[in-house]
């Protein structure tokens, strides 16, 4: 699996990438040695493990202890859920056990999508972001949908190869089966061709161009962390220098990178109107009335006179005296107040300690500074979530923080508050050149095909890019180059399906595997006698 991962595998590698685990295991249920559960669970282990360090092992660049807990943690859950699968095979049958593979895989990657220790980063449906040609069909299941496709790919060709063995006419069947590939496989492709056609620009409007300014000040994340030589309006100082000349050609959107402004412990955010970076960007701003300035800024809020902690996310910095943090998105004009959203989507032991109530008493500061952070921050919830408006033009955009790009459903929710376009801003530099940054700038382009917007992003280091509606990459700034990319998106209209209905498949993935859970736990209080099944009953393993 790990060598069909984009940004560097070969993507086709995707649909057989589970089939030597599937075998293997109805191999060990087959023989007659003993220790089945352990030996399974074994072998599956050392394929999640090879396939997490294969794909997410850049993580060591941020930190040692960041890769080791998410590959362990991420392998031993993946481990839990094939141990799961071959547990109810063995007691409902082969094809029964099968579906329920398929839906308990879909439940627990959305599973992962929601709990403190998400980590979606190896969903399944993520891994055609480079094969955009053959996914234009996201636009009714979202990501959710490749993840169905690559099960029931893997999981078809598996049953085919389990009953070729046992055949005597095995000619026919290879014809048969060629059928079933091709139905499984190529079909989705050519849908997908169909759905690319000039016909979308039918279906979804454009209405209105969108004059955009994307600046990659490539600062050196671990000088700034360690070393804080620069302050706020030093850095504005470097906007300035980039962005001053060309904004004379009168921009809609000024766009600066994930955490920008991250001097110290951030700007107040009761009290930002009153300082001086707000000041330096006002008065730089009325030169320019018609662009609207959106950057990454780390935000705090006091609280004064508090026992106790007035948040679960609260940090106690002395008696009775407590902050919320935030990594935070502003939009800035010269006309209006300005807005701001806090990141809701938090990275694990990055930017906040999971379960903190119970792990902070067992582990202390361990977890705290994992790749980036020094305190436990805040998240907004997503109902408050506003999308970001044009001071003078109806334009609206929704503002994604970094890591908030691998949530579809997430990303599509906003975009119903009346997004017309996406705005991606990040800071992927702890990483290095490796394909942690490429895989992020590619997963964002599945958000666009999702959604059918434009999306623009501004990465710190990079790769800066403008993205259309059908997941293309328009114009890119290459990694770790300083400076502009200038550009055209749209304003989109219309909804997609899955911006209406969202993760359908996963909630119906839900119903199915906890209905078939149900279905064993009340046949075993019947005391379920798998001796009256008759031999041809699909109920019985054989």
């Amino acid at each position: 699996m790990g060598f069909s991962w984009p940004t560097s595998g070969f993507t086709p590698l995707v649909f057989v990438g589970l089939i030597p685990i599937l075998l293997l295991e109805d191999f060990i249920i087959r023989d007659n040695l003993g220790k089945k559960n352990l030996r399974i669970f074994f072998y599956s282990y050392i394929m999640f493990l090879t396939w997490n360090i294969i794909t997410t092992w850049w993580i060591i660049n941020s930190s040692v202890l960041g890769v080791i807990f998410a590959v362990i943690v991420n392998t031993t859950l993946y481990s839990l859920v094939f141990m799961l699968y071959s547990l109810m095979k063995r007691r409902l049958g082969v094809n029964p056990g099968i579906i329920f593979l398929i839906t308990l895989w879909i439940s627990f990657e959305k599973f992962h999508l929601n709990w403190q220790f998400s980590w979606p980063w190896l969903n399944l449906g993520n891994a055609f972001s480079e094969r955009i040609e053959w996914i234009q069909w996201y636009e009714y299941t979202g990501a959710f949908g490749g993840s169905l496709w690559v099960l029931l790919s893997n999981c078809s060709l598996f049953l085919l190869i389990r009953k070729y063995d046992s055949l005597n006419n095995k000619n026919s069947f290879i014809i048969g089966a060629c059928s079933r590939i091709f139905l499984i496989i190529l079909l989705p492709i050519i849908l997908s061709h169909f759905i690319i056609s000039p016909s979308i620009d039918h279906k979804y409007t454009v209405e209105d161009e969108i004059k955009v300014l994307i600046t990659q000040p490539n600062i050196d994340v671990w000088d700034a962390k360690f070393v804080k030589t620069n302050t706020n309006l030093d850095f504005f100082a470097v906007l300035k220098d980039l962005s001053e000349t060309e904004l004379d050609n009168q921009y809609d959107f000024l766009i600066a990178p994930e955490t920008y402004f991250a001097e110290g412990i951030g700007e107040n955010v009761d009290y930002f109107d009153y300082t001086k970076l707000s000041d330096s960007i006002n008065n730089f701003l009325k030169r320019f009335p018609s662009t609207n300035f959106i950057s990454g800024i780390s935000l705090y809020k006091t609280y004064q006179n508090q026992e106790k902690s007035p948040t679960k996310s609260a940090n106690r910095v002395r008696d009775n005296v407590w902050i919320d943090y935030y990594n935070s998105a502003i939009n800035i004009s010269s006309s209006k107040p300005f807005e701001v959203n806090h990141k809701t989507k938090l990275v694990v032991g990055t930017e906040f300690m999971p379960y903190k109530w119970i792990l902070e008493p067992l582990i202390g500061n361990l977890m705290v500074d994992l790749g980036g952070t020094i305190v436990s921050k805040a998240s907004q919830p997503i109902s408050e979530l506003n999308v970001f408006e044009h001071s003078t033009k109806d334009l609206k955009t929704v503002p994604i923080i970094c890591y908030e790009t691998v949530y579809g459903e997430f990303v599509s929710s906003y975009t119903k508050k009346g997004g017309d376009f996406i705005t991606i801003i990040s800071n992927d530099a702890w990483w290095g050149n490796t394909e942690g940054h490429k895989q992020l700038l590619s997963y964002a382009r599945l958000r666009a095909i999702e959604n059918r917007r434009y999306i623009v992003r501004s990465a710190n280091s990079g790769i800066s890019s403008i993205i259309n509606h059908r997941g293309e990459i328009l114009s890119t700034l290459e990694y770790e180059k300083y400076g502009i990319l200038t550009g055209t998106a749209e304003k989109v209209s219309g909804k997609t399906f899955y911006n209406n209905y969202g993760d359908f498949i996963a909630r119906i993935s839900i119903f199915i595997s906890i209905s078939m859970i149900l279905i064993i736990f009340v046949t075993s209080n019947k005391n379920f006698d798998t001796t009256k099944i008759p031999l041809d009953s699909p109920m019985r393993y054989n």
